[in-house]
């Protein structure tokens, strides 16, 4: 069902989740821009289109996840090394 004002409705709600709370929009942040950038007919539309990049997404940001893991633990091994020298 299209709903034309979904995304301005969507907005009001987050703006009047965070009232009197200005750090709660922090939270909502990449949920307003995607929903300005969303080409979705109503909310639920975009909550699928919202799952279907994150289900796309996901496998390459948990190899870049792995990479700078594993980054992080040679790092740490060559200091370890390097403090019993």
């Amino acid at each position: 069902m299209k709903d034309e004002n979904w995304k301005n409705k969507r907005i009001k709600e987050i703006d009047n989740i965070c009232k009197g709370n200005k750090d709660c929009h922090e939270n909502f942040v990449d949920e307003v821009y995607n929903i300005y950038e969303s080409k979705a007919d109503s909310y639920d539309e975009f909550v699928t289109e919202q799952e279907e990049k994150k289900a796309k997404y996901m496998p390459q940001l948990i190899e870049e996840w792995r990479k700078l893991w594993n980054q992080v633990k040679k790092k740490k091994t060559l200091c370890l090394s390097l403090q019993k020298l």
